[in-house]
């Protein structure tokens, strides 16, 4: 079974504004649930998506670089 194929739900973010997030690898796609309590939808490139396995990656940055840009 390969990454590609699957999503990774990610429940325990550690943000202060993301709740959680669906990351998507084939669909290049990541959903975001916001501490507000709305979701949002964003298009990722799946090098991008990787940077997020560096545990020295702030969550909160990547997001506003990466799936808000």
């Amino acid at each position: 079974m390969s990454l590609l194929n699957t999503w990774i739900d990610w429940q325990h973010v550690p943000s202060t504004a993301v709740r959680s997030m669906r990351i998507r690898p084939r669909r290049r796609s990541i959903s975001i649930e916001w501490r507000s309590g709305h979701y949002s939808d964003h298009t990722v490139r799946r090098r991008d998506m990787l940077r997020l396995l560096n545990p020295r990656q702030s969550v909160g940055q990547w997001v506003n670089r990466f799936a808000l840009s």
